[in-house]
């Protein structure tokens, strides 16, 4: 297993920060701050793992913490009465080391101690919790040891010696479990990640008039209460549409939301008559009684993925009208059984959503890797929107997927994206296109995004002022120049935005200043000097704007004399008509800052 990932190392210290640290034992000694600050991350590490590994409370988890001078190897110890288990605990806080042999010698070491109830070699921290200890020996059915490490994986001698010591304590202690049970990095990544999921819709649905289909799919449909939606939606709000391609983008002056909320003031009862229905997956669904006309079901992960502008609209003219009786507004309501395993659940999202106008670039929202990149991203503080809604607020904490789109193309290395970007968009929204393939990739992460946003972010905001300071025709290159001065830096940031440290808007703008007045002045004469149509409509062409970006590289990274580069001008490789190969060595060897 390979170490943790920076940027969730980086997550991972800032929880142990915030919810633990100001909860553990006090430490020993006298230690310079930041000997205490790194100390207090890795004890509080094992409470990280306590939480996870037995559903502990932060303060119980911090509680059990025994790590400090004399701890014989032993970080924290822990009795989960719900499994009756009492967990003994070795963490390491690692960016790439090894758990070592050393390590899990002295880990060894304190076992046979406390299993054999030699308690005198321990510290105070122990003897504060001594007695719980002493109940937990009593009571407890089985007693495990807990490793939890960040770093490159365990050497094979230091589980040599963890397996040693459970076949000779066993001998004595048959409650010994025979396994560790160990949390590598990847394990606290999905820990991590679990942290920011969406929690499921588990809710009772009353059907009337309901009917069932039993092949190929269990599907039930019926009249439902739009009283009942919008009192789920009121429960859930956007986790009830997580596997929707969008939230609730706003009623409007005119159109569909509209027509829902006259119907529901003039014509409730007729409401049924004049709505498309709503569409849910769910988990699981189980028939329980029936009465009055109505069945009831259980419903356990349920997630409409068609018509949440219904019922989030029905929700907004609730609020707008509490006076207005709807009682009588029914909805027909098909609940499809689907696992979240295979991708069924999209092929249905897309078949309903199809029916109607949308956007293409919505069916993003489908692709799995987004929702992953939304919660790395929460675990760094920043809002993720990857599905349309209504009233999203501009902030330095949210980010729109449209925003990350062209930070990532432009960090990309294909050179006809500048243009694109001007010209076509939406070709990077659709999941199904290249496009988006190319620049939501599975190397894509967190830190990548987010340091390649604040560098695109700070590009645009620097053009905004040449432009505001120029004349024309300066003005209008600057003004439709954006993609190609942000595509060329990128090239002399790509070492830092790939690199292991988050880049904060102070530190891109100290870096970029210089470099990015050489790159506006560039791209203008080489603009000037080989191109006379009007800006707006150049920098939509590819061939236009692929030559304009070969040329800027070449002269900002000082590579006219290459004569590799000559090569590659001099004659153009077969089907590579925009010289897509200039462009990736010129990337490649990009002068950076």
């Amino acid at each position: 297993m390979a170490a943790i990932q920076p940027a969730m190392m980086v997550a991972l210290k800032r929880v142990l920060q915030d919810r633990f640290v100001s909860r553990l034992p006090v430490l020993a000694g006298t230690q310079s701050e930041e000997d205490k600050r790194k100390k207090q991350l890795s004890r509080a590490f094992s409470a990280f793992a306590i939480q996870k590994v037995c559903d502990a409370s932060a303060s119980d988890s911090a509680a059990a913490v025994i790590d400090d001078f004399n701890d014989n190897g032993i970080d924290a110890i822990y009795y989960d009465q719900k499994q009756s288990t009492l967990f003994l605990v070795q963490s390491k806080l690692k960016a790439t080391e090894q758990f070592s042999q050393e390590e899990a010698q002295a880990f060894a070491q304190g076992v046979r101690l406390l299993l054999n109830n030699d308690f005198g070699a321990f510290n105070e921290l122990f003897h504060n919790i001594l007695p719980d200890i002493e109940n937990a020996l009593d009571h407890c059915e089985n007693i495990e040891l807990l490793v939890a490490y960040t770093g490159a994986g365990i050497s094979l001698h230091a589980k040599q010696a963890l397996n040693q010591v459970i076949e000779e304590q066993q001998e004595n202690e048959e409650r010994l479990c025979a396994d560790v049970v160990y949390l590598d990095g990847g394990c606290i990544e999905v820990y991590l990640r679990d942290e920011q999921a969406v929690k499921p819709v588990n809710t009772r649905i009353r059907l009337e008039k309901h009917n069932k289909v039993e092949e190929p799919r269990i599907t039930y449909y019926g009249l439902v209460k739009v009283n009942d939606l919008i009192e789920l939606h009121r429960s859930h709000g956007k986790a009830l549409y997580q596997k929707n391609i969008r939230y609730f983008i706003g009623a409007g002056k005119h159109g569909v939301n509209q027509a829902i909320k006259n119907t529901l003031l003039n014509k409730p009862e007729n409401f049924v008559y004049l709505n498309n229905g709503v569409t849910a997956v769910c988990n699981k669904i189980e028939p329980k009684r029936s009465k009055g006309g109505y069945k009831d079901f259980k419903v356990l992960g349920l997630s409409i993925i068609n018509g949440a502008q219904t019922v989030a609209s029905a929700e907004e003219f609730a609020s707008q009208h509490p006076e207005a009786d709807i009682k009588t507004a029914r909805v027909m309501l098909t609940m499809i059984k689907a696992s979240d395993s295979g991708d069924f659940h999209q092929q249905v999202t897309k078949a309903r959503n199809l029916q109607n106008p949308v956007d293409l670039g919505n069916f993003a929202a489908l692709d799995d890797k987004q929702e992953k990149l939304r919660q790395e991203l929460g675990l760094h503080g920043i809002d993720y929107r990857y599905r349309p809604e209504l009233n999203a607020t501009n902030s330095a904490s949210v980010l729109e997927i449209d925003e990350l789109i062209k930070a990532l193309a432009c960090l990309s290395e294909n050179v006809r994206f500048p243009a694109l970007l001007k010209s076509e968009p939406k070709l990077f929204t659709y999941s199904g296109n290249n496009e988006y393939q190319d620049i939501f990739n599975q190397q894509l992460t967190a830190f990548i995004a987010i340091n390649a946003v604040r560098v695109f972010r700070e590009v645009s905001h620097l053009l905004k002022g040449y432009e505001r300071s120029s004349y024309s025709p300066e003005k209008l290159v600057y003004r439709h120049a954006v993609y190609v001065v942000a595509f060329v830096l990128m090239k002399q940031m790509k070492g830092k935005i790939f690199g292991t440290a988050l880049l904060t808007e102070d530190e891109i703008k100290k870096l970029i200043s210089e470099p990015m007045d050489t790159i506006r002045q560039g791209c203008f004469d080489v603009y000037e000097a080989g191109y006379y149509g009007m800006a707006h409509a150049e920098f939509k062409r590819i061939g236009t704007t692929a030559s304009l970006v070969n040329k800027l590289m070449i002269y900002i990274f000082d590579k006219a004399e290459d004569n590799n580069v000559k090569g590659m001008l001099a004659k153009l490789a077969e089907n590579d008509k925009h010289n897509q190969r200039l462009t990736r060595y010129l990337a490649h060897n990009a002068t950076q800052i």
